[in-house]
Order: structure tokens, then C-alpha cells, then sequence
């Protein structure tokens, strides 16, 4: 799972997706929601992200 926490219109918004759903490309973060919706945030927007590293195994 992964946590992104980012500037909204009025107020810091708190999302937690699956980390296969969140990507950085191009100075923005996209969240994908499905089919074809996505939301773009710039990066000077986002105040923290938090992401789980799936092919990591701690022994």
C-alpha cells in the first residue's frame, strides 16, 4: 500500500492506494482510478508519499 499526502483545493488530502497505482513521471504524481481516470498532481503540491517496496523481503 502506499500513502500520498498532497495539497487540495482547500485543504491537504490524505490518499492511501495500492502502490501500483501510483506513479511519478514528469515532475507530477499520477493516481490511477481505473480505466482511463487518472489524477495529476505536481510535485511542488505533494507533501509526503509513503510507499511499500513489494520485491523487498526482509530475512
Amino acid at each position: 500500500m502506499a500513502i500520498i499526502v498532497y495539497q487540495g483545493v482547500d485543504e491537504p488530502v490524505s490518499e492511501e492506494i495500492d502502490d501500483e497505482k501510483l506513479n511519478y513521471r514528469e515532475a507530477h504524481w499520477q493516481i490511477h482510478h481505473g480505466d482511463d481516470e487518472y489524477t495529476y498532481i505536481p510535485r511542488e503540491r505533494v507533501y509526503s508519499v509513503k510507499m511499500t517496496d513489494p520485491h523487498f523481503m526482509e530475512e
